[in-house]
């Protein structure tokens, strides 16, 4: 049996970033689950570099959703300005 994990994220007041994420998934022909995971599989692999003066990357964040919320929201955004060129491409 596999091991089962599971990630609830609230989308609080962002209908339209799901609806985007819904979207790009489909356009990719994953389900929102896979393209969630190969996003975050991505972000992982290739982090954001830190401006200089933050804290050594071996400590602890104290508030870990706050830095994944901010992962998220580059992550996601990056990929909505691309489907966004790719749609404007297609209605040229």
């Amino acid at each position: 049996m596999t091991d089962r994990c599971q990630l609830n994220l609230r989308l609080d007041g962002r209908r339209d970033l799901l609806e985007t994420i819904k979207e790009v998934a489909a356009g990719e022909g994953l389900s929102v689950n896979a393209w969630v995971i190969r996003t975050l599989q991505q972000a992982i692999a290739n982090p954001t570099p830190k401006p200089e003066g933050t804290r050594p990357a071996s400590a602890v964040p104290d508030d870990i959703e706050l830095v994944l919320d901010t992962m998220l929201d580059k992550k996601l955004a990056a990929k909505l300005a691309s489907f966004e060129e790719r749609l404007g491409k297609l209605r040229a």
